[in-house]
């Protein structure tokens, strides 16, 4: 696969690069960003090349028209889903970790309703930023199912075990104000300045050392399922991978010169 920026037969979903920036947005505004099983697909062939493009140092999520993502497509989901590794369940289930492993920052541009796996989506975001009019929702129960996006395990780490538990059984819908509130997401915007809080936000991190701050977030991710003694070890390889790149050699150099650093991503 060629470089990012000329990945072919995108329908459901448009990416460019703005700068250092990756922009993805899901656009099926009819279906408010509906997720069907082939729209996976494209979902994981920009996800996996954002990966491996150095020139891609920062991603922003979001989505077309007044919805972020409504989910799961549910006229596909009304046939039954088969057990097998092409179904939507874990076709969904890679594309979810390959995103949450992404060693770059990923913001979400919650723009709109993120309910059950668009919330999901959202969640496996190191931020998330929220237009005032955006509603979230974790709303399996109400369709007589549990999450099965990464809900159960995404959203205990980041509003805690005993708000998640509330949120998932009941199922309920909540704006933005109580998105804010209980640490869900990072600032509530009018819809309008949203996308110019998140492309700031992540221009930011675009400028920083790529390599340090994708080991950086390898660590903080695995330090929810590792004692402290795995994850000093855990960090202690992390900062050997950085000592041979050029961002460390400018960042020392910087800081002898009392100067601000200008990082390559290298």
């Amino acid at each position: 696969m060629g470089p990012l920026m000329e990945i072919s037969g995108l329908n459901s979903l448009t990416w460019h690069l703005d700068g250092a920036v990756g922009v993805l947005t899901l656009n099926k505004p009819d279906r408010l960003n509906a997720i069907a099983n082939k729209d996976i697909d494209e979902l994981d062939r920009v996800v996996m090349q954002a990966g491996k493009d150095p020139a891609v140092r920062a991603v922003v999520i979001t989505g077309a028209g007044r919805g972020f993502c409504s989910g799961a497509d549910v006229k596909e989901w009304a046939g039954g889903h088969d057990a097998d590794e092409e179904s939507w369940p874990a076709k969904m289930h890679r594309t979810i970790a390959r995103l949450y492993w992404l060693p770059k920052p990923v913001i979400a541009a919650v723009n709109g309703v993120a309910v059950g796996a668009g919330l999901d989506l959202a969640l496996t975001a190191d931020m998330r930023f929220a237009a005032s009019t955006a509603r979230f929702g974790e709303i399996y129960a109400q369709r007589g199912i549990c999450p099965d996006a990464g809900g159960s395990y995404l959203l205990p780490r980041i509003v805690g075990e005993a708000r998640a538990a509330e949120l998932i059984y009941t199922g309920r819908i909540f704006d933005a104000a109580e998105a804010l509130r209980i640490g869900l997401v990072s600032d509530v915007t009018e819809p309008d300045a949203l996308m110019d809080r998140a492309m700031a936000q992540a221009r930011v991190f675009a400028a920083g050392p790529t390599v340090a701050i994708g080991q950086a977030k390898q660590n903080i991710r695995r330090g929810y399922t590792v004692g402290i003694e795995e994850a000093l070890r855990n960090e202690q390889r992390g900062a050997l991978l950085c000592v041979p790149t050029e961002d460390k050699a400018e960042g020392l150099k910087a800081a002898i010169e009392r100067r601000s650093p200008v990082f390559v991503g290298r």
